[in-house]
Protein backbone atom coordinates (compact mmCIF):
# COMPACT_ATOMS: atom_id res chain seq x y z
CA UNK A 1 0.00 0.00 0.00
CA UNK A 2 2.74 2.24 0.93
CA UNK A 3 4.41 1.57 -2.24
CA UNK A 4 1.00 2.26 -4.31
CA UNK A 5 0.78 6.01 -2.73
CA UNK A 6 4.74 6.37 -3.38
CA UNK A 7 4.13 5.82 -6.98
CA UNK A 8 0.91 7.83 -7.45
CA UNK A 9 2.60 10.85 -5.93
CA UNK A 10 5.86 10.29 -8.14
CA UNK A 11 3.71 10.70 -11.09
CA UNK A 12 1.79 13.50 -9.98
CA UNK A 13 5.08 15.35 -9.76
CA UNK A 14 5.55 14.93 -13.21
CA UNK A 15 4.87 18.14 -14.89
CA UNK A 16 3.08 17.23 -18.31
CA UNK A 17 3.65 19.31 -21.51
CA UNK A 18 1.40 22.54 -21.39
CA UNK A 19 0.88 24.95 -24.00
CA UNK A 20 2.46 28.07 -22.89
CA UNK A 21 0.62 31.23 -22.40
CA UNK A 22 0.73 34.39 -24.49
CA UNK A 23 2.90 36.01 -21.72
CA UNK A 24 4.90 33.30 -21.39
CA UNK A 25 5.83 32.48 -25.14
CA UNK A 26 6.75 36.29 -25.38
CA UNK A 27 9.22 36.44 -22.40
CA UNK A 28 10.65 33.19 -23.54
CA UNK A 29 10.79 34.13 -26.88
CA UNK A 30 12.60 37.53 -25.60
CA UNK A 31 14.76 35.80 -23.18
CA UNK A 32 16.23 33.71 -26.23
CA UNK A 33 16.68 36.67 -28.53
CA UNK A 34 18.44 38.05 -25.52
CA UNK A 35 20.52 35.36 -25.20
CA UNK A 36 21.67 35.00 -29.51
CA UNK A 37 22.20 38.95 -29.35
CA UNK A 38 24.22 39.41 -26.33
CA UNK A 39 26.44 36.63 -27.99
CA UNK A 40 27.07 38.38 -30.94
CA UNK A 41 27.76 41.63 -29.47
CA UNK A 42 30.24 40.27 -27.18
CA UNK A 43 28.47 41.17 -23.97
CA UNK A 44 29.90 38.73 -21.52
CA UNK A 45 28.07 40.39 -18.61
CA UNK A 46 24.62 40.06 -20.03
CA UNK A 47 25.34 36.27 -21.40
CA UNK A 48 26.17 34.86 -18.51
CA UNK A 49 22.91 36.17 -16.68
CA UNK A 50 21.08 34.54 -19.43
CA UNK A 51 22.62 30.86 -19.30
CA UNK A 52 23.37 28.90 -16.37
CA UNK A 53 26.47 27.71 -14.70
CA UNK A 54 25.16 24.65 -16.13
CA UNK A 55 25.05 25.59 -19.74
CA UNK A 56 26.25 22.79 -22.54
CA UNK A 57 25.97 23.47 -26.01
CA UNK A 58 26.22 21.43 -29.27
CA UNK A 59 27.35 23.31 -32.27
CA UNK A 60 27.16 22.41 -36.02
CA UNK A 61 29.88 20.31 -37.56
CA UNK A 62 31.66 20.40 -33.77
CA UNK A 63 32.49 16.64 -32.03
CA UNK A 64 33.42 18.87 -29.01
CA UNK A 65 29.85 20.52 -26.46
CA UNK A 66 31.18 23.29 -25.38
CA UNK A 67 30.59 24.22 -21.50
CA UNK A 68 29.13 27.87 -20.21
CA UNK A 69 32.56 29.35 -20.07
CA UNK A 70 34.00 27.98 -23.52
CA UNK A 71 30.44 29.30 -25.22
CA UNK A 72 31.26 33.20 -23.36
CA UNK A 73 35.04 32.55 -24.54
CA UNK A 74 33.37 32.07 -28.32
CA UNK A 75 31.17 35.02 -27.79
CA UNK A 76 34.60 37.08 -26.89
CA UNK A 77 36.51 35.67 -29.68
CA UNK A 78 33.88 36.77 -32.21
CA UNK A 79 34.01 40.37 -30.76
CA UNK A 80 37.93 40.39 -30.68
CA UNK A 81 37.62 39.57 -34.36
CA UNK A 82 35.36 42.71 -34.78
CA UNK A 83 32.32 40.30 -35.61
CA UNK A 84 28.89 41.99 -36.10
CA UNK A 85 25.45 40.44 -36.74
CA UNK A 86 24.40 41.35 -39.36
CA UNK A 87 20.55 39.99 -39.40
CA UNK A 88 18.95 37.25 -37.22
CA UNK A 89 15.45 35.47 -37.37
CA UNK A 90 13.73 33.09 -36.33
CA UNK A 91 11.36 32.00 -39.00
CA UNK A 92 9.40 29.36 -37.11
CA UNK A 93 9.75 28.12 -33.10
CA UNK A 94 7.52 25.65 -31.45
CA UNK A 95 7.57 25.68 -27.48
CA UNK A 96 7.25 22.56 -25.27
CA UNK A 97 6.56 24.20 -21.74
CA UNK A 98 6.57 21.65 -18.90
CA UNK A 99 5.82 23.86 -15.88
CA UNK A 100 9.65 25.34 -14.78
CA UNK A 101 11.43 23.79 -18.21
CA UNK A 102 10.29 24.92 -21.69
CA UNK A 103 12.02 23.75 -24.73
CA UNK A 104 12.01 25.62 -27.61
CA UNK A 105 12.66 24.35 -31.38
CA UNK A 106 13.87 26.23 -33.87
CA UNK A 107 14.40 27.45 -37.45
CA UNK A 108 17.07 30.32 -37.59
CA UNK A 109 18.29 32.75 -40.17
CA UNK A 110 21.57 34.17 -39.66
CA UNK A 111 23.73 36.46 -41.60
CA UNK A 112 27.26 37.61 -39.78
CA UNK A 113 30.01 39.27 -40.92
CA UNK A 114 33.90 39.14 -39.63
CA UNK A 115 37.21 40.29 -40.95
CA UNK A 116 35.45 41.86 -44.02
CA UNK A 117 33.44 38.55 -45.06
CA UNK A 118 29.90 38.17 -44.47
CA UNK A 119 28.06 34.66 -43.82
CA UNK A 120 24.32 33.61 -44.33
CA UNK A 121 23.25 30.31 -42.00
CA UNK A 122 20.51 28.55 -42.32
CA UNK A 123 19.95 25.89 -39.53
CA UNK A 124 18.04 24.50 -36.56
CA UNK A 125 17.99 24.76 -32.82
CA UNK A 126 16.58 23.25 -29.94
CA UNK A 127 17.09 25.01 -26.24
CA UNK A 128 16.26 24.62 -22.96
CA UNK A 129 15.50 27.28 -20.51
CA UNK A 130 14.75 26.84 -16.66
CA UNK A 131 12.98 28.95 -14.76
CA UNK A 132 15.30 29.72 -11.39
CA UNK A 133 14.65 32.08 -8.80
CA UNK A 134 11.59 33.26 -11.27
CA UNK A 135 13.50 34.15 -14.51
CA UNK A 136 13.91 32.08 -17.17
CA UNK A 137 17.61 31.02 -17.42
CA UNK A 138 19.23 29.06 -21.23
CA UNK A 139 20.39 25.34 -19.54
CA UNK A 140 21.31 23.98 -22.91
CA UNK A 141 21.27 24.19 -26.43
CA UNK A 142 22.02 22.05 -29.73
CA UNK A 143 22.09 24.11 -33.48
CA UNK A 144 22.71 21.47 -36.28
CA UNK A 145 23.28 22.51 -40.04
CA UNK A 146 19.32 21.68 -40.59
CA UNK A 147 20.55 18.67 -42.97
Amino acid sequence: MVTLILITMSLRSVQAQTTPTAAERKELLEIRRLVWDSYFVGDQAKLKELIGEDFITINPGEEHWQNRAEFVAGARAFADHQGKLVSLSFPRTEIQDFGDVAVLYSLVQITMESQGKRESLSCRSTEIFQKRNGRWVNTGAHVDSGR
